[in-house]
């Protein structure tokens, strides 16, 4: 039988930062700006100060920042506080397709944490980062998407795996011991779809835990810990125990020459990444044809079935408003734009609650047929005069210059404008640090 943890973890342990090409360098250095702006605007969120309320409680060696708060903390809490803000908005990047987790949510968190307390250099960290890309976007793929059809998040689950090799390359863990870490890694590998049902805050603790048990993993493989080495491809493994349909053949097809990371998606709007087609379709259409909202009569949105599947009765809280298809358009006609705020102050408004009636959400057929591989979305507004219709699929790449601009306005509850422009700089540059805490320092 063929062991998959040893052939990621040879993968892992022996890759180097002169392996990365450039453009794949340029891509992890984005996709953390991206995550640590992610986590600066949770920060104030209910869910990430009850968290930090918690880790502050936690007495241990102080190794790692927890974003936003004065002091440092054991870097397994540091992942979980930091890991609970980076998913805490919903603004977090997506894994190569056909996948359904957020892996910056999760190896990042982790490796900034475990970088911190090995204070290694930018390059250590970002062949780490990738490293943690390269395994999350594989095991996701491989496992979607029966993960999710068994009720499963792909966040919780497969953002373990990669959270566990990002922080076992910081801690210079060697092939055996990798391999045990995987395997303590698939163990706590967790993350329940239930939060669909009633909007709650568990959705945000799957990405802290899984950077907090990643990082655990790793700790304890390196003092001998020792773990399943079956852990993928077992009777009563990870895939088997949480898909009823897998693809082992996707855990390590393309290993070491194609990079997933560079297929990674950014996202525009802090909600589900398969609404943001709609909501910038919508915004188009409105502004290209001066669509009032008053006119409008019917709204229809074609989708793959997962993400019609989110047309949720009533939109209760700001989390079903993130994944509500009708909901989200409806806001951004309504508001006539979006990011984050409006999600968590508009989706109440009586004016989107009307007119997210009017909406139809429905799984259009030659949508649905290159789901996951592709998304895409057809939208018809229809008012009193006139009918209008965009189909396309999921545009990318966003820019640099958005991800830098969104990094700006998410952090500027904490940061200065001159304090941001500096952080933005010091990652370009990330690749010359001698030592993280240059950037660390700084959040």
């Amino acid at each position: 039988m063929v062991e998959y943890s040893r052939i990621l973890s040879k993968y892992v342990v022996n890759l180097s930062y002169a392996d990365l090409p450039d453009p794949v360098v340029e891509k992890a250095k984005l996709h953390l700006l991206d995550a640590l702006g992610n986590i600066l605007g949770a920060y104030d969120m209910p869910w990430s100060q009850m968290v930090i309320t918690v880790v502050k409680q936690m007495k241990g060696e102080p190794q790692s920042t927890v974003m936003g708060v004065d002091g440092r903390y054991p870097m397994i809490m540091a992942a979980l506080a930091n890991g609970t803000m980076a998913h805490g908005i919903d603004a977090d990047d997506s894994g190569a397709r056909p996948s359904w987790a957020h892996p910056g949510s999760c190896v990042i968190p982790a490796v900034f944490a475990a970088a911190e307390a090995m204070q290694v250099s930018g390059k250590d960290l970002i062949t780490a980062l990738v490293a943690g890309y390269e395994v999350s976007c594989r095991v996701d793929s491989a496992v979607y998407p029966g993960l999710r059809d068994r009720g499963f998040h792909a966040t919780g689950v497969v953002g373990t795996i990669g959270a566990v090799a990002a922080a076992g390359k910081i801690l210079g863990l060697g092939e055996d011991e990798m391999v045990n870490a995987f395997g303590l890694a698939g163990i706590q590998a967790a993350g329940l779809e239930e939060w669909l049902t009633a909007g709650d805050m568990s959705k945000r603790l799957h990405a802290g835990k899984a950077a907090m048990n990643g990082v655990l993993a790793a700790l304890l493989a390196r003092e001998g810990y020792t773990g399943p080495s079956t852990v993928f491809e077992g009777k009563y493994g990870l895939l088997a125990t949480h898909a009823d349909s897998y693809d082992l053949g996707r855990l390590t097809e393309g290993l070491g020459v194609e990079y997933k990371i560079l297929k990674c998606k950014f996202k525009p709007y802090a909600c589900c990444h398969e609404l943001c087609p709609p909501i910038s379709m919508a915004l188009e259409l409105q502004r290209l044809h001066g669509i009032r909202v008053e006119d409008i009569e019917k709204i229809r949105i074609g989708l793959n079935h997962i993400t019609a599947e989110n047309q949720l009765k009533v939109a209760e809280t700001p989390l079903h408003a993130q994944n509500h298809p009708a909901v989200a358009v409806a806001i951004a006609l309504v508001e006539g734009s979006v990011f984050m705020r409006e999600f968590f102050e508009c989706y109440a408004d009586p004016r989107v609650v009307e007119l997210g009636k009017k909406a139809e959400v429905y799984v259009d057929p030659v949508i649905d047929g290159v789901f996951p591989s592709k998304i895409g979305t057809r939208l018809e507004i229809i008012t009193k005069d006139n009918q209008y219709t965009l189909f396309e699929e999921d545009k990318q790449p966003i820019s640099p210059s958005f991800i830098k601009e969104k990094f700006t306005v998410l952090s500027s509850g904490l940061l200065s404008g001159e304090e941001a422009e500096k952080i933005i700089r010091v990652v370009e540059d990330l690749e010359n640090l001698t030592n993280i805490m240059e950037l660390s320092s700084l959040l």
